[in-house]
């Protein structure tokens, strides 16, 4: 997340350049840190954000800006939460893996290690949207009955009372 968040930064640096807007403080700080350490990286990888940004699509981008948007309007605590939060979601999801690589029983070398992991988070990344769509059209069933059945519920007349 903080490399997002901070590949998110130098986007939106470049973007407001690219449109002739001077950078927000905190992208142009972001980008002055980065360029100070090496300008020839530096532009490759922000070429390669320009790029990626490009291979989006305008929905996507819109999307896209519209977050950068609303975490440049965050305090810096709040940020700080996110971050918080965002290294608790990687801290569970590597011991998880960890767990995986234990409960396989294999014994792998460096270079398998690393590929038997990212296979398992975007194996487990599949599976997770998998159930949440499947939770999300069960929800929406779930709903329209329960719609129906207060439909009936509140259609039929009500005596009126004391008869």
């Amino acid at each position: 997340m903080v490399r997002f968040l901070g590949s998110l930064a130098l986007l939106g640096c470049l973007t407001a350049v690219s449109y002739g807007q001077s950078p927000s403080p905190t992208a142009g700080s972001a980008l002055a840190a980065v360029a100070a350490a090496s300008p020839t990286a530096n532009q490759a990888k922000l070429e390669d954000l320009r790029h990626s940004f490009e291979q989006l699509s305008p929905d996507q981008q819109q999307k896209f800006l519209q977050n950068y948007h609303r975490w440049e309007d965050l305090t810096p605590e709040e940020r700080e939460i996110l971050r918080q939060r965002q290294r608790m979601r990687e801290k569970k999801r590597d011991e998880d893996t960890a767990e995986a690589y234990q409960k396989s029983g294999l014994k792998l070398n460096e270079d398998q290690r690393e590929r038997f992991r990212r296979r398992y988070q975007q194996e487990r990344r599949k599976m997770e949207e998998q159930l949440l769509k499947e939770t999300q059209e069960r929800r929406q069933a779930g709903n329209a009955a329960i719609v129906e059945q207060l439909k009936k519920e509140f259609s039929t007349p009500l005596s009126p009372p004391g008869r």
